[in-house]
């Protein structure tokens, strides 16, 4: 088994980091309360209004009601992704920097709609400096920080049937991800129970999509990472365990086999730093949950049962795997 490292800092300065910080999708960002808003809108009315502007609303409100949605053209896309040996890189609470290519700049801002971290970023939630946002006031799960795990497997079974986003779906998920620290603790997330067949504030294309860009300028899931081509992903509600025990039922689950989005030092990359010529899976168990009657997310941490040095749980799984077997077919 592969002990815990860090990149760049120790679980020391990470757990000060973190006691000091408050976690984007803990508390989420202060609101920008610049000229641009009501003098008399409070902290919460301005995040309100910044949930509301998600972009896709229209598009998810056309979708809603559809009950047998088209198929992919070219047929269903079945796909196996698999991770026998070998460590993962278990993402730590970390500053985001901002990529100007994603969030633009303080006097052009964008990609600040949704609620913040799992869609947008706010304005009053980034830091500024010489005209150019630096990084995120808060931590986020995205970030330059993790500690490598070892035995990580990984089991994906997925078949991309259905088109778009509707009220129903032929998309199918089978997934099973594990990984121990260095005391011997098993940590596993499965899913899928139910499929998101259609999104809350982004679309999810039936629970499964094949072939498509996500992320960072595509609005498609957390801006806070960077844009990335992904050859399949999906969002559906799992389970998380530890030592054999569910910790937590349902959860939000997302994964995707994307671009490889990693530089030195496993920096999270920025757009121009993805390298279209490796590929890496990502698992992701957000501290949020959809809540569809509102058509948005609210805060609740994940039971992950990892303890960071100073006591304070790890209220997210951000999980890397890069030594996976691919297979897919079209068609049929």
């Amino acid at each position: 088994m592969i002990g815990p490292t860090t990149t760049r800092r120790s679980l020391g300065a990470i757990a000060a980091l973190v006691s000091g910080a408050a976690l984007l999708s803990a508390a989420g960002p202060g609101p920008d309360l610049t000229a641009e808003h009501p003098a008399e809108e409070t902290d919460a009315e301005s995040q309100e209004r910044f949930v509301g502007m998600a972009p896709y609303r229209g598009y998810l409100e056309a979708h809603a009601g559809v009950e047998e949605p088209p198929r992919l053209a070219g047929g269903p896309v079945e796909m196996s992704v698999s991770q026998r040996s070998g460590g993962v890189h278990v993402a730590l609470p970390a500053q985001r920097e901002l990529d100007p290519d994603v969030f633009g700049t303080p006097e052009l801002p964008r990609a600040f709609g949704g609620t913040p971290g799992i869609n947008g970023l706010p304005p009053g939630g980034r830091n500024a400096s010489g005209g150019q946002w630096t990084t995120s006031k808060s931590m986020t799960p995205f970030g330059d920080e993790a500690v490598v795990m070892g035995n990580g497997r990984l089991k994906l079974e997925a078949t991309d049937v259905s088109a778009v986003d509707a009220a129903s779906s032929e998309d199918e998920v089978t997934f099973r991800a594990s990984w121990e620290d260095e005391a011997g603790n098993t940590y596993a997330v499965e899913c899928c129970q139910m499929l998101a067949t259609r999104g809350v504030e982004y679309p999810t294309f039936g629970g499964v999509v094949t072939n498509h860009i996500l992320h960072g300028s595509s609005r498609i899931g957390t801006a806070l990472m960077p844009t990335e081509f992904t050859y399949l992903a999906f969002w559906g509600m799992g389970r998380v365990l530890k030592n054999g025990e569910v910790q937590q039922a349902p959860r939000l689950v997302h994964g995707m086999l994307t671009e490889y989005v990693r530089g030195e030092g496993y920096e999270l990359t920025g757009d121009a730093g993805v390298t279209p010529t490796r590929k890496h899976f990502h698992l992701m168990v957000p501290p949020m949950m959809p809540d569809r009657e509102e058509g948005r997310f609210h805060h609740s941490n994940v039971e992950t049962g990892f303890t960071l040095p100073n006591d304070k749980p790890l209220p997210f799984w951000h999980v890397m795997f890069g030594n996976v077997d691919i297979q897919s077919t079209r068609g049929g």
